[in-house]
C-alpha cells in the first residue's frame, strides 16, 4: 500500500513539475507576446474517492492593449463552460481580469493522474497580421488518499489478415494501473474455449496472455471478458473488450507495365510505369520489382489493401527494349509471394528509317445540288521518307478503298475513286502501314468539305423548245410487308369472286326449278277468265244490271219501273240479237249437255269446303230456269250468265244509238 502511494505521489509530482515548466515557459512567452494570464485553484486538494471539488479561475490581460478576440473557457472534459462570460466567451480589455467559480466532479481517472486542468482558447495576430489560435491550460494538483483497484487491457491481433488454413494469434496486455494488488485475473477469449489466468499483479505491474486459432474459409471474431479482484476483497470486477474481426485473406493484386509512348527516337528518354492494382484485403510492404535485363526497377514499395500504387522509372534507349517485371511481395499475412507483369516493348526509331507519308485529297466538285450524288475523289500519296513504304492500305472510315503494294522514297501515286455520297459533309482518307519496327503507323489526308446547295433558277429568257431527255426513274424499293399485304388481298378477292359465282349458279338453278314447278301447276289446273264479278256463293241480283235496261216508258210517275204495257210490243233482245261468239258458245253448250253428268252423279261437297268446276250448256229457248243456290251452281254456268249480261247491255246501247 505504501509503495503504491509512493508511486502515485511520484507521478503527481512529475506531472506538477511539467505543468510548472510549461507555465513558466508560457509566462515567458506571454511576457513577450501573449497578453493572457490564467491561474486556477481547487478545494479540497485531497480525495479518498471520486467526488466534487470547488474550482476558482482567474483570467486577466495585464498588457496595455485590448484583445481583439474573445477568450473561451473549456472544462477538463473539453466542453465549453457556458457560465463564463457571454455563453463561455469574454473579451478582455487592457488590464482587465475575469474570475469564474464553479464545481467539478473529479473522476477516478483524474484521481489516478493527480491533476485537474482547465483550458482557455483565443486568437492573436501573428507577424503577418493573420489570426492564430492560442490555447493555454491552468491545472491544480489533487491527491488520492484511498485504495483503488484498476486493470488496463490492450489487445493486439497478429497477423492483420490470415490466409485460409493459417493461424491467428490474439495477445492481451494486462497492466495494473491502480494502487492495490490484483488477484485471480481471468481472460476468456472468443476464439478459444480455454480461458487464460493470472494469479496476481502488483500495482504498476504488466503481463501478457496469448490465444491462437486456425482460420478456415470465413472470418473470425475476437472479443474478451476479463475478471479480477483486489487483494483481500471478495468483490469481482470485470473489463469487456469489444468485437474485432480477424479477416480471412482475399488477395487480389495486379501488376501492369505501361509507357507514355510505344517508341522513342535513338537517345531519347523513355518512361516505364509500374502499376500495382490491389483490389484485395491483403496489404504489402517493402515490395521490390526487378527485370531480367534491366535489373532492379523499384524497391521499398508499400501497397495498402484496396489501393493502387504507381512507380515510374526512366531509361535512355538506344535500341528496342522489352520489359517484363517480377515483384517480390511480403504481405501482412506473414507470407511472401511473387507476381509477374505483362510484357512491354518500347521501340527505338532511327530518324533515317522513319516513315513519312503525305496524302493530298481533292474532289471534282465542292458542292452538290442533290443527294445521293456521284463525286470523283483524287488522292495523291507521296512517300517523303528515306525508306520504301510497302503494303499501304487506303481506307475511308472503316471501309478499305485500295492497297498500294509499294512506294519508293520520294515517289508519288494518284488514286481516282468514283463514289456515291449519301449526304454532304467532310471527307478524309487514311493510309495505314507498318514501319521498320513492325509497328503499325497511320497517316491522315487533308479534310475536304462538300457542301449542299440547291440549283438557282436561270434568268428569264426566251424559251427554247427542246425535247426533254427521258427520265429514268428507278422503282422505289418494295416494302416486303406491302407485297405480302397485296398477295393476301389478291387471294381474298379470288375467294370472293368464287363465292359470287357459286351464288349466281345457285340462283339460276333455283329459278329453273321454280319455272318448272310453275309450268306443271299450269298444266294441272283449270284457269278461269277474269270478270267484273265472280261470286259463287251469292245469287245474281237485279243490281248486276245497269239502269239503262229499264226504259223511260216503263217508269211511272213515282220513278219505279213497270212491266210491259199490253198495247206495246216487247222485244226479246235475247232472241233478237245473237252475237257470233254466242252461237259458238251455244252450240258447244248443246253438245256438251248430253255429256254432262246428272245431279245424282255429282259428288258431294268435299271435307275441305271446296267446289268442283264444271261446264254446263245454256238452253236457248228463253224459258226461265229454276233457281238454284250458289253452292250448287256450276262455275261455268256463272261465267255464262255474266257473259250473257254483258252482251245484252252492249246490244241495248247499239239499239239506242
Amino acid at each position: 500500500m505504501t509503495f503504491a502511494r509512493s508511486i502515485s505521489r511520484l507521478a503527481g509530482l512529475t506531472m506538477l513539475l511539467l505543468i510548472l515548466i510549461f507555465s513558466v515557459s508560457a509566462a515567458a512567452f506571454a511576457a513577450d507576446v501573449d497578453p493572457v494570464v490564467f491561474t486556477m485553484q481547487i478545494s479540497p486538494q485531497e480525495l479518498s474517492a471520486p467526488g466534487e471539488v470547488s474550482v476558482s479561475l482567474n483570467i486577466s490581460n495585464p498588457s496595455g492593449e485590448d484583445m481583439i478576440a474573445p477568450v473561451t473557457l473549456y472544462d477538463p472534459a473539453g466542453n465549453v463552460v457556458a457560465s463564463f462570460g457571454d455563453g463561455g466567451s469574454y473579451v478582455l480589455k487592457a488590464g482587465d481580469t475575469r474570475a469564474w467559480e464553479g464545481k467539478w466532479n473529479v473522476t477516478q481517472e483524474q484521481l489516478d493522474a493527480g491533476v485537474i486542468a482547465y483550458e482557455v482558447r483565443y486568437h492573436l495576430e501573428d507577424d503577418t497580421g493573420a489570426l492564430a489560435e492560442i490555447s493555454r491550460q491552468a491545472s491544480a494538483r489533487i491527491q488520492f488518499q484511498g485504495e483503488h483497484a484498476n486493470l488496463t487491457v490492450n489487445r493486439k491481433i497478429e497477423p492483420e489478415v490470415v490466409r485460409s488454413g493459417g493461424q491467428a494469434s490474439v495477445t492481451y496486455e494486462l497492466r495494473n494501473t491502480g494502487n492495490v494488488q490484483l488477484s485471480d485475473i481471468r481472460v476468456q477469449e472468443n476464439i478459444s474455449k480455454t480461458p487464460k489466468t493470472v494469479k496476481s499483479l502488483a500495482p504498476g505491474g504488466q503481463t501478457e496472455v496469448t490465444f491462437t486459432s486456425r482460420i478456415g474459409n470465413a472470418d473470425l471474431k475476437s472479443n474478451a471478458t476479463i475478471t479480477y479482484k483486489a487483494a483481500g476483497e471478495t468483490k469481482t470486477q470485470s473489463v469487456k473488450v469489444d468485437d474485432a474481426v480477424i479477416a480471412l485473406a482475399k488477395p487480389n493484386l495486379k501488376l501492369e507495365l505501361s509507357s507514355g509512348s510505344d517508341a522513342v527516337n535513338v537517345g531519347e528518354r523513355a518512361t516505364l510505369v509500374i502499376s500495382f492494382i490491389n483490389e484485395g484485403n491483403v496489404a504489402y510492404s517493402n515490395v521490390s520489382v526487378t527485370d531480367a535485363k534491366a535489373g532492379e526497377l523499384a524497391s521499398g514499395i508499400s501497397i495498402p489493401a484496396g489501393e493502387t500504387v504507381t512507380v515510374e522509372k526512366q531509361f535512355i534507349l538506344t535500341e528496342p527494349v522489352t520489359f517484363k517485371a517480377t515483384a517480390t511481395l511480403p504481405d501482412n499475412t506473414g507470407e511472401t509471394k511473387k507476381l509477374t507483369s505483362n510484357e512491354l516493348r518500347i521501340g527505338v526509331y532511327d530518324p533515317e528509317k522513319q516513315l513519312l507519308l503525305t496524302l493530298n485529297l481533292t474532289a471534282d466538285q465542292d458542292t452538290v445540288s442533290h443527294v445521293p450524288a456521284d463525286v470523283r475523289f483524287h488522292l495523291k500519296v507521296t512517300n517523303n521518307s528515306n525508306i520504301k513504304a510497302e503494303k499501304i492500305v487506303i481506307t475511308h472510315g472503316k471501309t478499305q478503298i485500295y492497297t498500294i503494294a509499294s512506294l519508293d522514297p520520294g515517289a508519288s501515286t494518284t488514286l481516282d475513286r468514283d463514289a456515291t455520297i449519301p449526304q454532304a459533309g467532310q471527307f478524309r482518307f487514311t493510309a495505314t502501314l507498318k514501319d521498320s519496327l513492325n509497328n503499325e503507323v497511320q497517316f491522315e489526308s487533308n479534310t475536304i468539305h462538300i457542301a449542299y446547295a440547291q440549283n438557282t433558277p436561270a434568268p428569264t429568257t426566251v424559251p427554247v423548245v427542246t425535247v426533254a431527255p427521258p427520265e429514268y426513274v428507278s422503282s422505289a424499293p418494295v416494302d416486303p410487308l406491302l407485297t405480302q399485304g397485296r398477295d393476301v388481298l389478291r387471294y381474298v378477292m379470288l375467294g370472293l369472286m368464287g363465292l359470287f359465282g357459286a351464288a349466281l349458279a345457285l340462283f339460276a338453278v333455283s329459278s329453273l326449278v321454280r319455272l318448272n314447278r310453275y309450268r306443271k301447276s299450269k298444266a294441272a289446273y283449270d284457269h278461269l277468265d277474269l270478270a267484273e264479278r265472280r261470286d259463287y256463293t251469292e245469287p245474281v241480283d237485279d243490281e248486276d244490271f245497269d239502269e239503262d235496261e229499264v226504259t223511260e216508258e216503263t217508269r211511272d210517275d213515282s220513278g219505279e219501273a213497270e212491266g210491259p204495257r199490253p198495247d206495246e210490243e216487247t222485244i226479246d233482245l235475247k232472241k233478237a240479237v245473237v252475237l257470233p261468239h254466242e252461237k259458238l258458245l251455244r252450240s258447244a253448250a248443246e253438245g256438251d249437255a248430253a255429256k254432262a253428268p246428272t245431279q245424282e252423279d255429282m259428288p258431294s261437297v268435299d271435307t275441305q269446303g271446296g267446289y268442283r268446276v264444271t261446264r254446263a250448256s245454256a238452253p236457248d229457248d228463253g224459258e226461265p230456269r229454276p233457281a238454284v243456290s250458289r253452292a250448287e251452281q256450276p262455275e261455268a254456268q256463272a261465267e255464262a250468265d255474266v257473259s250473257s249480261r254483258r252482251h245484252r247491255r252492249s246490244a241495248r246501247k247499239v239499239d239506242e244509238e
